[in-house]
């Protein structure tokens, strides 16, 4: 059964944890650059093994070729190198060109005849692309976490808890000229989607795009009973901090 991400993350701080005591014993001077190749090697060894299971379990999944037809071996053939190219990909750090190789793969499983391949087989093929994907998506959380021990400790001493990915994640919906101008409205007052749509001169499907980017975000909500758009606090807090900002460096 595949743990869940938290488990295995959690299982592998420990294991970084006790490097770390190790390494402060028996290297009190050691350099962040050989603390860095440790971890390196680590992450890469715990990589290895994933990506060694998996392919092991994507050719278990295709099950004994030779109970099968030539057509449904020139298929198995095209299916193995689509996921070979998939992991060649992620071992060159393109995971974005692993996961479309991926999903070409489900793709290929899922269009082809049940005469070629089997219902059965082909949902373990679809198990074994689920479960690598699940599994780069690991790696790469793990690359940061664990991988670059230096960079993750800078970035918690500048950034806190927060990670760059979450203040990315944050940022992204006010990363828009119109959007900051709906949250410039509305944090002066509640407005009606009519009157949003007359300052702005914007459609209505346009401006419900918009308004609809910063709700699912948190930073504006819509009152049921009057119908009334205005800013949350998490919206009022971005607005101040992102002018204070830009007053100091645009100086």
């Amino acid at each position: 059964m595949l743990q869940s991400n938290e488990v295995i993350l959690n299982r592998i701080e420990a294991l970084r944890r006790d490097m770390d005591a190790l390494l402060e014993s028996v290297h009190r001077s050691a350099t962040a650059q050989a603390y860095d190749g440790m971890t390196t090697a680590f992450r890469k060894q715990i990589g290895r093994s994933f990506l060694e299971q998996n392919r092991d379990a994507f050719r278990e999944a295709m099950g004994p070729r030779d109970e099968m037809s030539s057509q449904s071996l020139e298929v198995m053939s095209q299916l193995t190198v689509l996921y070979d190219e998939a992991i060649a990909l992620y071992e060159e750090n393109d995971l974005n060109g692993a996961m479309s190789r991926l999903e070409g793969l489900r793709n290929n499983i899922a269009n082809t005849h049940e005469a070629i391949l089997p219902a059965p087989r082909a949902e373990a093929l679809r198990r074994a692309v689920s479960k690598v994907s699940e599994q780069m998506a690991l790696m790469e959380t793990l690359r940061f976490q664990v991988g670059r021990p230096m960079l993750h400790r800078s970035c918690e001493a500048v950034l806190g808890k927060t990670s760059p990915e979450e203040i990315e994640r944050q940022l992204t919906p006010l990363a828009n000229s119109i959007r900051l101008k709906i949250m410039a409205m509305l944090y002066t007052s509640s407005r009606s989607f009519s009157e949003m749509m007359k300052e702005l001169g914007m459609q209505k499907g346009h401006l419900r795009f918009h308004l609809n980017k910063l709700i699912a975000a948190g930073y504006v909500n819509v009152d049921g009973r009057t119908h009334l758009y205005s800013i949350e606090e998490r919206g009022f807090l971005a607005m101040e901090g992102l002018g204070r900002l830009f007053s100091q460096i645009s100086r």
